[in-house]
């Protein structure tokens, strides 16, 4: 299947950080999370599609996201990790070349994600734990993050927004 077949196939719709998107479940119940200053659901997933050229741009959950793969072109999530450390991560099943099923982006970190130029898409499942919600969602232009992660600017410049 092609990126079109996929979003229409699954009825995903544009996402604000980029990609496609759709909720597809999230807990019964919610409960006041400390963290959040509100009530949230226990847990909520998504179905979530990259493009080539539609990246997922760099932003920041105040609670841990999990990434399952599922179908597509591999998808790599770069990190900037609490520490300001940097890391990427290529979700994938091509396990001899370093690519993993699943992968878990730790609370606070700020992330963005991406298929390859020559890719056409990938497929991905996200579920947040506490539930996500979107004032626990901060996103970032480059002037934010390039004052602060200078060494990081190629990737900063291609995968974070001008303006907000």
């Amino acid at each position: 299947m092609q990126r079109d077949d996929y979003i229409t196939r699954l009825g995903l719709t544009p996402h604000p950080e980029g990609g496609w998107f759709k909720e597809t479940y999230h807990s019964d119940d919610r409960y006041f999370a400390l963290e959040s200053h509100g009530q949230r659901y226990r847990y909520t997933s998504i179905l979530f599609l990259l493009a080539a050229g539609h990246p997922s741009h760099f932003h920041r959950l105040n609670h841990d996201e999990l990434w399952f793969y599922h179908a597509g072109d591999p998808v790599t999530v770069h990190c900037i990790n609490a520490d300001g450390t940097y890391q990427t991560v290529t979700l994938g099943m091509d396990l001899a070349a370093g690519q993993v099923p699943q992968f878990c982006v730790r609370q606070g970190t700020i992330f963005a994600s991406e298929v390859a130029d020559t890719a056409d898409c990938g497929l991905v499942s996200c579920v947040v734990a506490p539930g996500f919600d979107y004032q626990d969602f901060e996103l970032f232009t480059q002037a934010e993050l390039l004052a602060k992660y200078p060494q990081y600017g190629p990737a900063i410049e291609r995968l974070a927004f001008k303006t907000k």
